[in-house]
This record gives C-alpha cells, sequence and structure tokens, in this order.
C-alpha cells in the first residue's frame, strides 16, 4: 500500500515538473569527460623530396596503445601527444584537437603544433632523425548507443554507454617536416600520413536515475525503485548506500525524461 501511495504521489509531481529534455548523445559523450581510444591499425605512407613525390616507406601501422582522452571542461575538444597517436614517434608534443558536432557524427580537427619539434621516428624497425614543422589530422566518428557494459579497452573505471565509430574515409593524421642528421639540420623535405584509420573507442557514462540501464529515465525506472523501496543493494539502490529509499527514489524523479 505504502508503495502505492509513493507511485501515485510521485507521478503527481513528475507531472508538476514535467517531463525533462531528452540529451544527445554528444552531450552525454561530453557530460561524461572522457573516452578510451585506441588506433587497432591504419596505412601509412611516408614519402621524401621537394614536393614529397619519392615514396620512402609504407605499410600498416598495427595497433597503437590504448590511452583516455579527457575532454577539455564542457566541450568535446583535447590535446594529446604525437607518441600517443603514433606510437613510433617519439616526441610528447601536445596536439589539440577541436570538435565539431553535426547530428550524431564528431569530427576532430588537429591544431597545428606552435614550433618544430626533433624527434625519431621509427620505420620498419629502424630509427630515423626528423624534424616535424606541422601536423593535420581529422578523425571522424560516429557515436552509437550501446547497452550499459564495462569499458571493453579495460580502461575507464565505469561502465560506458555510447561507442565511436570510426569513419574511414575521412580520417587520417600526418605532418610535414624534413629528414635530418643526428643534430637536427634539415636534410630532406619529408611528409608522412597514417590513413584508413580503424579505431576502438567507448565512452558515456550510465544516466543517473537509469536503473536498468537503457539510456532512458522512465516509468521502469521508478517502478524499479518503488518495488525495491527498503530492500538493500541492487541496482535500485542508486546512492550505493546500502538501502532503497526515499533518496534513490528522488534520483530517479528528478532524472525523468533524461535520455528518452
Amino acid at each position: 500500500m505504502m508503495q502505492m501511495v509513493r507511485l501515485f504521489g510521485l507521478l503527481g509531481i513528475v507531472a508538476l515538473i514535467g517531463a525533462s529534455h531528452a540529451q544527445t548523445l554528444d552531450a552525454r559523450l561530453r557530460d561524461a569527460r572522457s573516452v578510451s581510444f585506441r588506433i587497432n591499425n591504419a596505412d601509412y605512407a611516408v614519402n621524401l623530396g621537394q614536393g614529397c613525390v619519392q615514396s620512402f616507406a609504407s605499410g600498416t601501422t598495427g595497433a597503437q596503445n590504448a590511452f583516455v582522452i579527457n575532454f577539455e571542461p564542457g566541450t568535446l575538444n583535447f590535446t594529446t601527444t604525437l607518441n600517443q597517436i603514433v606510437n613510433t614517434i617519439a616526441s610528447n608534443e601536445p596536439v589539440r584537437f577541436v570538435a565539431t558536432v553535426s547530428g550524431n557524427r564528431v569530427t576532430w580537427t588537429a591544431q597545428n603544433i606552435s614550433q618544430p619539434v626533433c624527434t625519431t621516428i621509427t620505420i620498419e624497425g629502424t630509427g630515423y632523425p626528423f624534424r616535424i614543422d606541422s601536423v593535420y589530422g581529422t578523425i571522424a566518428v560516429d557515436l552509437e548507443e550501446i547497452q550499459c557494459t564495462n569499458d571493453p579497452l579495460g580502461l575507464l573505471n565505469r561502465v560506458v554507454t555510447i561507442q565511436l565509430n570510426n569513419v574511414t574515409a575521412t580520417s587520417e593524421v600526418g605532418f610535414t617536416g624534413f629528414v635530418t642528421d643526428p643534430v637536427c639540420t634539415p636534410l630532406t623535405p619529408a611528409c608522412a600520413r597514417a590513413f584508413n584509420l580503424q579505431l576502438a573507442s567507448y565512452g558515456g557514462a550510465r544516466l543517473e536515475g537509469d536503473v536498468d540501464c537503457n539510456g532512458c529515465v522512465d516509468d521502469a525506472d521508478l517502478l524499479a525503485v518503488l518495488f525495491a523501496f527498503g530492500g538493500s543493494g541492487g541496482a535500485e539502490d542508486l546512492n550505493g548506500d546500502g538501502t532503497v529509499d526515499d533518496a534513490d527514489l528522488l534520483t530517479v524523479l528528478f532524472a525523468f525524461g533524461s535520455g528518452c
């Protein structure tokens, strides 16, 4: 009886408050503040000479190390390093990527580095000295909602709800510069690019109040908490204090309509 009284009372409050606006996938990605990210493979090409017309090396990169991308507050912009993007570049020079959003597609565009970087690039097991003068890159992904699951890359200490599917045709990163001598004196113009990027990336988080973790806080979540009211633990114990109580009911109430 108490459960039914609470139900009707809460539904009345919900009617007064009105349904919350549904969050877009990019907003949910942004609000979770980070994604796990790995380049599983890519094609690469390195060209030399004036105009970079002479082929020097080509092949596939293989899998790069996975890492966590942390977004700048309130945005989907982020900063990473040359080495994180391509592990064979021995430089921690930061590269900032700025996001644009169109529907469920997010496109990150690399901002150029502020000054030339002298580094070593390993190609087919041999290290070559390079000076990188400019960096460019575009990474495009389509956001897909997935069922709550532990981060498949094992980097985020939370469940994830969004998969980032790479748009291969428009994603590539590269640089222009020079092959140098050991003290970084420019010798030969050089250009390198990695393209046909194959990515694995996951983000998002369980919506507050989403008991069944289906991406929508709705009647099912409200009923789940009501019928578990007074119990201990379980998914309905949204604040993790060991008891399903008014606090958990209010969590669902004030998030009601989110993601729907």
